[in-house]
C-alpha cells in the first residue's frame, strides 16, 4: 500500500472548508471532517479507482460536499495537491500541479 501524504496547502484547504462549516453550519462541521478522513482512506487503500481528470491527477468527490480530493499516485506514495469547491474554477489553482 501507497503512503499517503497531504501537501500544506490541501490541509489549509481542509481548515479553511471545517471553519467555514463550523462559523455557518457548525453541525456539519465535523462530517465535514469525518467525510474527508473517509475519502483519504478510500483513495489509500484503492489510488486507482478514482478517475484521471489531467495528466496524472486524479480526482474523488466527497459525499454530502461540494468538494473534491484531488491527488497524484506515486510509485512509493499518494500525495493529495487539492481540496477544493465544486464551484472554484478548476484553472485557478491546477497550475499549482502541473509540471
Amino acid at each position: 500500500m501507497s503512503r499517503l501524504r497531504v501537501r500544506k496547502i490541501a490541509r489549509a484547504e481542509i481548515v479553511a472548508a471545517f471553519e467555514w462549516y463550523l462559523h455557518r453550519f457548525p453541525a456539519a462541521a465535523q462530517q465535514f471532517l469525518h467525510a474527508v478522513e473517509e475519502a483519504m482512506r478510500m483513495i489509500e487503500e484503492s489510488p486507482e479507482r478514482y478517475p484521471v481528470i489531467r495528466g496524472h491527477l486524479r480526482r474523488l468527490l466527497l459525499q454530502r460536499f461540494p468538494y473534491a480530493i484531488y491527488y497524484k499516485v506515486f510509485p512509493m506514495t499518494i500525495s493529495v495537491v487539492g481540496v477544493i469547491h465544486g464551484h472554484r474554477h478548476q484553472d485557478s489553482w491546477l497550475q499549482r500541479v502541473e509540471p
